[in-house]
């Protein structure tokens, strides 16, 4: 009887934080995330899917990220002609969606209650009548929002009343899950457990109250885990595994999050351009940046394969040799002028009365120098320089990334003579600011900290402070940073 009672109480433990139908996935499933922050982070971290890898390591998942943390159920911000939620529904050919939705719309506070409810029933209503897979209906797991975390920090607000409106609306999600029966999986709650675990070791589980950093995400992830499938998660290390799918992650943000969408889908994509070596007929920007996009398709998918293989205890080395072509053009503003010698350049300068023009480094001595966007010294008198050298954005090809380079003068001759590379692999780097023990780089969509923790000149340290910053079109990213006397951070924008 004693062993009866305790099943029970396990069994008690392992539903508690989930309603519905139990989730069941299939040979080849593919999995949609959908969103605002909570979901669009996971991507980066990768825990969960890492899990879900490991336990149904035979059924070869597919997980795409379609999350933005700007998203709401009845909004969808993105780039002109970008595609709506079903048609990205229908290009990754979903049969689960997880949808994390309630947060963005708690601001609105009791009042935007009803119609929040309303919006999530049509959304459920409406997918139970869609086939992106062509297998059926997609199967929907709602996720509620996580609690906000109370952090002992001056700066950061207390958490209560965005708690009390995110308790009602994760209230508002069960009553909508339960009354279309679709399977509900309560975070909040579980949230609010994990961080008081967290507070008795002194530790936080977000940066901010209601980001999660990636030991909070590993944190969720089981519980999540547990929650879908009345079972507790594996328990291993999975380093192996969790580095093939975050390197497919990776791939898949630059190819859904690309940035320039102006020129990828929207008005600039339109113009046309001749064929390199032909006299026609033209292709358009939009027809060349497709081809782009099923490069970044097929080298997504190749990463895909990585996975399965590594989730059954093998490997196989990611072969991206064999790509779709991509047609090569002519340029429209050819580079006819001749390029000065640095030192000549400054002869040919008018400087204003007491002023005097001196190299301190350029690209001739150090050719990582391309395209710079931003400069600024530090207290050691060091120049640090956002060099963009795969303007106006690196291709799916590309092997070397854009950099954050800092020029130093050891000698004292008042020229750089030493380059530290103290951030690469980057992609569109058009501004940054010193902030406290780091530095702060605006790479679209997302705003970086970046620390160097060990002292030795690199950065390898990173945190995603701010996300969904708008990439529609790279010359008018936020851009330019500056801090005001007060600790604010300015960014230019175009």
């Amino acid at each position: 009887m004693k062993k009866l009672i305790g099943l029970l109480v396990l069994l008690v433990s392992l539903c508690a934080n989930a309603f519905g139908a139990q989730l069941t996935l299939n040979q080849g499933d593919h999995i949609c995330y959908l969103g605002n922050a909570l979901a669009d982070r996971m991507q980066h971290d990768a825990w969960l899917e890492t899990l879900l890898y490991a336990r149904f390591a035979r059924l070869d998942l597919v997980f795409r990220n379609l999350a933005a943390s700007g998203d709401e159920v009845a909004t969808w911000h993105r780039s002109e002609n970008f595609g709506s939620r079903d048609d990205w529904l229908s290009r990754t050919r979903a049969d689960v969606i997880f949808a994390f939705y309630g947060f963005n719309e708690s601001f609105k506070g009791p009042g935007g209650i009803d119609k929040f409810k309303s919006d999530l029933d049509k959304f459920l209503k409406d997918t139970r009548t869609k086939n992106y897979s062509g297998k059926g209906a997609p199967r929907v797991v709602l996720f509620s929002p996580i609690a906000n975390e109370k952090i002992n920090d001056p700066d950061l607000p207390d958490p209560k009343a965005n708690n009390s409106n995110l308790e009602l609306y994760t209230t508002a999600m069960a009553d909508v899950a339960k009354a279309n029966d679709v399977l509900f999986v309560d975070i909040f709650t579980v949230s609010q457990r994990l961080y008081a675990e967290a507070a008795k070791q002194a530790q936080s589980l977000t940066f901010n109250t209601f980001l999660l950093t990636e030991a909070g995400n590993q944190a969720l992830a089981p519980e999540i885990f547990k929650a879908l499938f009345n079972e507790p998660a594996p328990k291993d290390h999975f380093e192996k595994l969790r580095a093939a799918v975050t390197d497919k992650c990776n791939e898949w943000h630059a190819r859904y999050r690309t940035v320039d969408g102006y020129n990828v889908y929207g008005g600039r994509s339109k113009l046309t351009f001749p064929r390199a070596g032909k006299e026609s007929p033209m292709i358009s920007n939009y027809d060349v940046m497709q081809e782009e996009m099923a490069q970044r398709d097929v080298k997504t998918e190749n990463r895909d394969k990585r996975i399965w293989a590594v989730a059954q205890d093998g490997d196989i080395k990611v072969d991206d040799s064999v790509l779709p072509l991509v047609d090569t053009l002519e340029s429209n503003k050819k580079d006819v002028s001749p390029y000065l010698d640095p030192e000549e350049a400054i002869h040919h300068m008018t400087l204003a009365e007491g002023c005097k023009a001196s190299l301190f480094a350029s690209e001739k001595q150090f050719p990582e120098l391309a395209n710079p966007v931003q400069m600024n010294f530090d207290t050691k008198g060091r120049l640090w320089v956002a060099a963009w050298r795969n303007y106006p954005e690196r291709t799916p090809t590309s092997k070397t990334g854009d950099s954050l380079l800092v020029f130093e003068d050891t000698n004292g001759d008042g020229k750089a003579d030493k380059v530290i590379h103290f951030l690469d692999g980057l992609n569109c780097p058009t501004g940054f600011q010193f902030y406290k023990d780091g530095v702060l780089v605006m790479q679209a969509p997302d705003l970086w900290f970046v620390r160097d923790t060990n002292g030795d000149g690199h950065a390898d340290w990173k945190e995603r402070v701010l996300m969904g910053m708008d990439s529609a079109d790279s010359h008018h990213t936020a851009n330019s940073m500056v801090l005001d006397p007060g600790g604010a951070t300015y960014l230019s924008d175009g």
